[in-house]
């Protein structure tokens, strides 16, 4: 399977990746991360019952990514994700780990709803989003403060009934 929980021993791999300039510039938490402080939250984030982080391998077995969800909700079954790809990542690698992240959520987990927030400066992850058949729900103007100031904050979402299409065209690919 493509995508494993993570445990201790990725700590610092996953840490690597999260702390690279070009990842940090998309998150809401910008600034560089010390591996004690990582983890700590990660001993914290592995007690919650509403959350599940995976690394992503690619057919080599080799782990490229990261993907997680959080907020799940079971009674209204909804969730929200986020992911990074390794810096050295190839190309395609954020489609690959999408994909997988998606069936994952609807076809394992039952979930109905999925659910992102992306900064306004985040023109890639916009578009990936709208790639995966993600609508936008909402924008939540000058929502998010960080080193540039005020920025807004876009509302995605996909509902599992609408996930099978979208696969079936980016499988097609």
């Amino acid at each position: 399977m493509p995508l494993r929980k993570i445990d201790e021993q990725d700590l610092e791999l996953m840490l690597s990746w999260r702390n690279h300039p070009v990842v940090r510039a998309s998150m809401f938490s910008q600034g560089i991360i010390p591996l004690d402080q990582h983890k700590a939250w990660f001993r914290r984030e592995s007690e919650k019952a509403d959350s599940a982080w995976f690394l992503f391998f690619d057919m080599n077995q080799k782990p490229t990514g990261v993907v997680y969800f959080t907020d799940m909700n079971r009674i209204a079954n909804h969730a929200f994700w986020g992911f990074y790809a390794a810096p050295e990542a190839p190309p395609g690698t954020g489609t690959k780990m999408g994909i997988e992240a998606l069936d994952y959520i609807f076809n394992v987990e039952g979930y109905h709803k999925l659910n992102a927030e992306v900064l306004e400066s985040n023109t890639r992850s916009h578009a990936f989003h709208r790639k995966l058949g993600f609508r936008i729900e909402g924008i939540f103007h000058d929502h998010y403060f960080g080193s540039d100031g005020y920025e807004s904050v876009t509302r995605f979402a996909l509902l599992a009934s609408e996930w099978s299409r979208f696969r079936e065209e980016l499988v097609r690919r």
